[in-house]
């Protein structure tokens, strides 16, 4: 019965001489084996024997650890996702063996919100989502899934936590299976709305504004299925939106005005003149009264600090968590998916599905015109996203005995990140800072700013900006055979990744960074550097740290399949023994890159790491 839709069924068993057996009831489950185990008796003219099947069922014939979540619990379980967004993934806390299931990546890369689980004490990359038969794997990330269905389009999710069995590969954690919800023979709808409003909320003690920060979430959507021809061919269809616009709010530390010109004087950090002393940092003399004279100043550094805002909570002349910085972040996201079923014939039955994902954030930085990071840690600017799946399979019955399904799916990830500023070489030419940004509009944007404890200023998401165009194509085919006693199954699987990247993601990203420490305005053998040494440092435009990204192949680009094969034989060696055994095999060709290029190689023999 494993290649039956997940559902309820009434089983009817009938020979001759026997009165006919009507089971109904019978709950099946996806990758599970439903045994039934049945006693005819002699039958009397026209005699029928009608049983309702338990809602209990124990799993007699297999060894696997596995749970079942199902339309109900998916439905109706409070379901806590990131940033407060339902997420059938937030279930999976209930399971044994699962850490609780925790928002991974930014939302710009990750706009299904896609949650990350350690299972079993495996790694967060050990667990295997498959959707409707086909995995829904992230190439780029594989500690998550590539697409998250709306919560009420679920039909069922089975998880298998131990004891795999030879047909479920590619997992080290857990194997999940969910399947999407079919239409019927009558029609089904549904329409619902779920509200997150700040109005309705207690005050956050914490929280520096009057009124409490906003936050207002709303996921609606409806959905409809039924048959286009009865007992033949059905189609079900559900979209979702979930809009979000919340007041995300930081604490960082703003340079206090007094020392924002050069002027230590109220300090108690003695400021030393670089240009004096030893090569070493020996022997420096402190700049009269603890003053950098205005000529000294670094003109970047000036312009800069012209666009930071001012202290604006604590105590007043504070140096530390001075600057309440607030981010209004615009979320929105729709969730479209259709799926239908034909039977074609008794014999053969086919499914299609197809989905779709755009999304847009908006993510401004807290510091204004000046940069920093955003109030919620995510990318800054602008992330726009599609993300597409597609999943087509099949079963056909050769025989009573002779079973061949198969599947076949693709799934494409098109997702930009890439901050406001992103035209502009504000390094280069509002900045004149020599090297910095580089040749295309990837580079383009403010510079890090790393300025001890002090806020960063600039663009400081090495990872922004980033453009993912990755796909996953999987086929897989199965064949049953039953034959006495055994239940054989065989089948192979062919996965395709590509990752078709830009993002530098190295150190301080591709428009260049600086670090000040303060060791340069600091004196050799005498007091610690610390934040007032950085910002002397920081206006006279003498960082301790250079770098710069490059993205030396644009873009960047990984390809790789993997080919897997299987047999397994479920035996039954009595009514009351079960022996299942069986073989898999996985090769994993090493990835290559794209037009010939073949990266990034480290060469055992030289110890030498060679670019493509």
């Amino acid at each position: 019965m494993q290649d039956l839709q997940a559902g309820v069924y009434k089983v009817t068993i009938s020979a001759p001489a026997f009165a006919t057996l009507i089971e109904s009831g019978v709950q099946i489950a996806e990758n599970t084996d439903r045994r039934i185990d049945v006693h005819l008796q002699a039958a009397n003219v026209g005699q029928t024997v009608t049983v309702a099947a338990d809602a209990a069922v124990l799993q007699t014939d297999r060894a696997d650890v596995n749970h079942q979540i199902s339309t109900q619990e998916a439905a109706d379980l409070p379901l806590t996702g990131t940033n407060g967004m339902r997420n059938f993934e937030s279930i999976f806390v209930t399971v044994p063996g699962f850490s609780p299931p925790v928002a991974n990546s930014s939302t710009a890369s990750n706009p299904t919100q896609s949650m990350a689980s350690y299972v079993n004490g495996s790694t967060m990359t050990g667990n295997n989502m498959k959707l409707d038969g086909g995995s829904d794997v992230y190439p780029w990330l594989p500690q998550i899934a590539s697409y998250i269905p709306p919560a009420e389009a679920i039909q069922s999710v089975n998880i298998v936590t131990n004891s795999f069995s030879a047909e479920q590969g590619n997992a080290a954690g857990s194997s999940i299976t969910a399947i999407m919800k079919s239409g019927t023979n009558q029609f089904h709808g549904a329409a619902w709305e779920y509200n997150t409003n700040d109005a309705l909320v207690a005050r956050n003690f914490f929280y520096y504004q009057p009124n409490e920060a906003k936050n207002i979430l709303n996921q609606f959507g409806t959905d409809l299925g039924g048959p286009i021809e009865k007992n033949k061919l059905f189609l079900f269809g559900i979209w979702e939106r979930s809009v979000q616009r919340m007041l995300a709010n930081v604490t960082e530390s703003a340079a206090p005005t007094a020392i924002r010109g050069g002027n230590f004087s109220s300090v108690s950090t003695v400021i030393y003149n670089p240009a004096t002393g030893t090569s070493s940092g020996t022997g420096r003399t402190p700049f009269p009264g603890n003053v950098i004279p205005t000529s000294m100043i670094s003109t970047a550094a000036a312009t800069m600090t012209s666009l930071l805002p001012q202290p604006n909570y604590g105590t007043a002349g504070s140096d530390s968590n001075n600057y309440f910085g607030t981010g209004n972040l615009a979320f929105t996201r729709d969730n479209i998916d259709l799926k239908a079923n034909y039977n074609v014939t008794q014999k053969l039955s086919l499914f299609a599905r197809y989905s779709i994902s755009p999304s847009d954030i908006l993510d401004p930085q807290v510091l204004g015109a000046a940069g920093g990071p955003t109030a919620d840690g995510g990318q800054p600017g602008n992330g726009a996203g599609l993300i597409q799946t597609v999943s087509i399979g099949g079963t056909y019955i050769i025989s009573p005995t002779l079973l061949l399904d198969g599947n076949s799916a693709f799934t494409r990830l098109n997702l930009k990140g890439q901050n406001t500023d992103i035209n502009t070489n504000f390094g280069l030419t509002t900045l004149n800072i020599p090297g910095a940004n580089g040749p295309n509009i990837w580079y383009g944007g403010i510079p890090d700013f790393n300025i001890g404890d002090f806020a960063a200023l600039g663009n400081t998401n090495a990872s922004n900006p980033f453009w993912f165009r990755d796909g996953l194509w999987v086929e897989s085919g199965n064949l049953s055979w039953v034959k006495g006693s055994h239940n054989f199954r065989f089948g192979v699987e062919y996965f395709h990744y590509s990752i078709i990247d830009i993002q530098a993601n190295s150190t301080t990203g591709l428009r260049g960074g600086f670090a000040f420490t303060g060791g340069l305005t600091s004196l050799n053998g005498g007091a610690s550097a610390n934040a007032y040494n950085a910002w002397a440092d920081f206006l006279l435009g003498m960082p301790t740290i250079v770098t710069h990204d490059y993205q030396y192949i644009d873009p960047a680009a990984v390809i790789e399949s993997t080919f897997s094969a299987y047999a397994r034989d479920q035996l039954q060696v009595s009514r009351k023994l079960t022996f299942t055994y069986g073989i898999r095999y996985e090769l994993y060709p090493y990835a290559h890159g794209q037009h010939g290029i073949d990266g990034i190689h480290y060469d055992v023999n030289t110890n030498i790491v060679e670019l493509g």
